[in-house]
């Protein structure tokens, strides 16, 4: 039966294995438009946080960090984090350089209520006095943390001896509500105001309970990381981002594209590329289909995406190629998305 089922396998797997065998990947970064686009005029802006709670009231926090378990002061933590997560994600990509304004008290309510918008003198000195652009705000904070613990019973080999034993698990949840607002002093323009729910995860096993709790990070440490992703998934909203993808190329149809192949791994594209073009021309469809395919990637390598989507689907209507379909659909999705991308980044 067993030997039934592992032949069975292999066949339906086999398709998989072929293609796996006679491709590679290449990683490329690519620049991704933001989610919302930032008016173009706007290229330095000062991070603010607002989303500590007037005097008075933080007693009020204090009770309840006492009530729930929660570390004192964690959320200012937190929230502090949430802003270097937001300046780092904006300094290493190109659309802005952002300024963490500290030292200078601004209070919210301390809760996921939204204060009442800054005073527009207020902003138009804040942006001239750090010579800034505009004034992103955090101006809520809050995390909730998850803890679920359980067992199985699992069969180890001990002494050479199959045993059962029982495992325990704990999974360890973080979630991060922050609200943003953008002020833009220039026609006195409110350019974004949300709040997001993000979420980090943990998750340890271990022989006893307290050991499996142990390599779990603190409720201090957790919150601190999760505020830090947080604030760089607001970056991402409303900056460009620099993310890395994979993309596949045909390694085998001949020789010469194992050469090529070598070539692509040392960075030599042109070297490839003369290889592949000369193939495009061949008789045999299945080598110019890998070849117009291989051909498409290249050309988005060097950024001209239009000469990609005529060699992808030259290797899907021409050739028949079907994994090129695909290709082709994500190229122009890509233009669609530089278009975009253009227009935030429009001097």
């Amino acid at each position: 039966m067993k030997s039934t089922f592992r032949a069975l396998f292999f066949i339906l797997m086999l398709p998989i294995l072929l293609v796996s065998c006679r491709t590679a990947s290449h990683q490329m970064q690519i620049l991704k438009p933001a989610t919302i686009n930032v008016p173009t005029e706007i290229k330095q802006v000062g991070i603010i946080n607002r989303s500590l709670p007037e005097k008075g009231q933080g007693v009020m926090n204090v009770l309840e960090g006492l009530v729930t378990g929660e570390s004192i002061g964690a959320d200012r933590e937190g929230s502090q984090e949430c802003m270097r997560g937001l300046a780092a994600g904006l300094n290493s990509n190109p659309r802005f350089t952002a300024v963490l304004i500290e030292g200078v008290e601004f209070r919210g309510t301390g809760t996921r209520q939204w204060p009442e918008f800054l005073d527009w003198n207020q902003v138009e000195e804040l942006c001239e006095r750090f010579r800034v652009d505009a004034i992103v705000a955090l101006e809520t904070f809050d995390s909730d943390m998850e803890l679920r613990k359980s067992s199985a019973d699992v069969e180890r080999t001990i002494d050479k001896k199959k045993v059962i034993v029982k495992e325990y698990y704990a999974d360890l949840r973080m979630n991060v509500r922050s609200g943003w607002t953008i002020y833009k002093p220039e026609g006195r323009q409110i350019i974004d105001r949300n709040a997001f729910n993000d979420e980090m995860s943990w998750r340890e096993s271990g022989d006893t309970p307290d050991q499996v709790l142990g390599k779990l990070p603190s409720k201090r440490r957790s919150i601190n990381e999760s505020g830090y992703y947080s604030g760089r998934q607001y970056g991402r909203r409303i900056s460009p981002t620099w993310v890395t993808e994979s993309r596949t190329y045909f390694r085998k149809a001949n020789d010469d594209f194992k050469v090529a192949s070598k070539y692509v791994k040392q960075d030599r594209w042109n070297d490839a590329i003369a290889i592949w073009k000369k193939y495009t021309l061949s008789t045999d469809p299945k080598i110019a289909g890998r070849a117009a395919y291989n051909m498409a990637l290249a050309s988005e390598v060097e950024g001209n995406l239009s000469l990609a989507l005529e060699w992808a689907n030259r290797a899907w209507q021409q050739h028949g190629l079907k994994k090129a379909r695909h290709y082709t659909n994500l190229l122009n999705d890509r233009i669609y998305q530089q278009e975009r991308l253009d227009q935030q980044m429009a001097e």
